[in-house]
């Protein structure tokens, strides 16, 4: 007679700790003696669970998510103080890097978050709702390609289309989550706004809005006022190379009422595929001084330069012959909407 299941032993090192997902997890980057490879492990204490199929519920969402956008789960195990996750180790880190210290190009934006969305709309076909989209939670293939991650949060639909949560991360709440408990999958429309608008405008600039608020949220009547009334984020701090219609995408995702978002995934992707713009691939770099956008298409090198006391310059060369000032680019002073039209031109 056959036993009703088998127990066997899984050896792994816990390398190199590479960051917490919360107060009561830990992710490593660790070798697997028996498959001998790199990969992650997601560790949690058994003591911060009420059961071990609350863990165990993340991986069955991804195991349910598998997609070539989803990270895909190597297997779940536990022992006697702990449960894991193993999952592949991305070296190219996650979206958080390419918005820290630097700038994305339109285009860049525009491919990731369609790779996302690809992988948000086959997770909610399956019913469920991440809850945790943002990011640090987009990680970069090999390929450079974006991968949704951590369903440490993610629940299943009812037969109404709706999951109870009530563990949120605070910065990319949005505003019916100060009234209710219970979500669609508009929420996951509302942290996917959000994370395009941090990829946007940089993540310096929207944890300088943050900071309005006090370190740590502390302000946390102001934020939630800020939040419900569509006033956190800013919709007007957009640097002006990014064009109207991705202004309108980011903004109709963010909308206070769940009603008046995008009503699916798909349908924020396909707004995106529309976009095609001359601003597509200038790429922003700031410093205290100046902002200065470049582009190079076909051999003709473009750099605009907005300085500190509000004047501007633009050059342009081709082929590698030496920059040449262009009158319509150089002023004594412009506008955050006559830079937006200016880039827009060229």
């Amino acid at each position: 007679m056959l036993k009703p299941h088998h127990r066997a032993e899984l050896v792994f090192d816990l390398v190199t700790e590479i960051g917490a997902d919360g107060r009561n997890s830990r992710t490593f980057v660790s070798r697997d003696h028996q498959l001998d490879a790199e990969i992650v492990i997601k560790q949690v204490a058994k003591a911060s669970l009420a059961s071990p199929d609350e863990f165990f519920a993340e991986a069955q969402a991804l195991y349910a998510g598998a997609h070539p956008n989803v990270v895909q789960i190597h297997y779940a195990c536990q022992d006697a103080d702990h449960v894991f996750l193993a999952m592949p180790y991305y070296r190219n880190g996650s979206v958080k890097g390419l918005i820290t210290g630097r700038h994305m190009t339109v285009r860049e934006i525009v491919t990731v978050a369609c790779q996302v969305l690809t992988g948000l709309h086959n997770i909610h076909a399956k019913r469920l709702i991440h809850f945790d989209v943002k990011p640090d939670n987009i990680l970069l293939s090999p390929r450079g390609e974006a991968l949704l991650s951590d369903f440490g949060l993610a629940k299943q639909m009812r037969f109404s289309g709706q999951a109870d949560q009530d563990r949120h991360y605070t910065p990319m709440i949005p505003p019916e989550a100060f009234r209710t408990d219970r979500f669609d999958a508009t929420f996951d429309i509302f942290q996917m706004g959000l994370t395009l608008y941090r990829m946007c405008v940089g993540n310096e600039a929207f944890h300088a809005q943050l900071a309005a608020f006090g370190p740590g949220i502390q302000d946390r009547p102001g934020f939630q006022f800020a939040v419900s009334n569509g006033r956190f984020p800013d919709r007007a701090a957009f640097p002006p190379h990014v064009p109207n219609r991705l202004r309108t995408i980011v903004k109709k995702c963010i909308e206070v009422s769940p009603s008046d978002r995008y009503g699916s995934a798909i349908e924020v992707a396909n707004a995106l595929a529309l976009i095609d713009d001359e601003t597509l691939d200038w790429r922003l770099e700031t410093t205290p001084d100046r902002r200065m956008w470049t582009k190079n298409e076909t051999g003709t090198q473009h750099s605009f330069t907005i300085n500190a006391n509000g004047s501007c310059v633009l050059y342009k060369s081709k082929d590698g012959g030496p920059p040449r000032r262009v009158s319509d680019g150089c002023r004594q002073s412009i506008t955050e909407k006559e830079a937006q039209k200016l880039l827009g031109s060229y």
